[in-house]
Formats: C-alpha cells, sequence, structure tokens
C-alpha cells in the first residue's frame, strides 16, 4: 500500500520519515513524542504470543516512548476455542 493511501485511510496528520540505521532503534527514536505507535506483527503469525514478532519488533515494542498498537497483516484466524495452555513444569 502506498504511503498517500496509508495517509488517507488514517485520517490524521502523518509525517514519512527515511532514516538510516537498525530498524529497532531507528523506529524507538522517531517514536518519540508521537501519540501512538502502530506495528504490524512480522514474525510466527501461525501462534499467537511471543513468537509472532521479530526480534526488531520486539525490541521496538519494549522500548517505545509511547503506547504501541499490535495489528495483523492479515485477518486474524478464527477459532471455537483458543489454543491450550503450555504444559506446567515444576
Amino acid at each position: 500500500m502506498k504511503f498517500s493511501a496509508v495517509a488517507e485511510r488514517l485520517r490524521r496528520p502523518c509525517t514519512r520519515l527515511e532514516r538510516i540505521g537498525r530498524a529497532e532503534r531507528e523506529v524507538v527514536a522517531a517514536a518519540g513524542g508521537a501519540d501512538l505507535l502502530i506495528l504490524a506483527r512480522d514474525g510466527d503469525r501461525t501462534h499467537p504470543g511471543p513468537k509472532s514478532l521479530s526480534a526488531a519488533t520486539r525490541f521496538a515494542v519494549d522500548h517505545a516512548p509511547c503506547p504501541v498498537l499490535l495489528v495483523w497483516p492479515e485477518p486474524p484466524r478464527t477459532t471455537a476455542i483458543p489454543p491450550p495452555h503450555p504444559p506446567h513444569h515444576p
């Protein structure tokens, strides 16, 4: 999707930034002063939870100086029941 289409759908002022450096650190730095950081899940999208985020996205979520909204890049799968809890090892 082109930036102009995204900006139109957002329906609020936004700015496109081009930065050089490690992606996760540049995202966190660019989010300084932001009202909201929107990130798409980019890891293992077949299972919800920590593995559904790449290391760079996890870093941005953990270090963002503002609220973060995580979105799935495609419609979520539907399930009648949630997945089982992992086994508990004492």
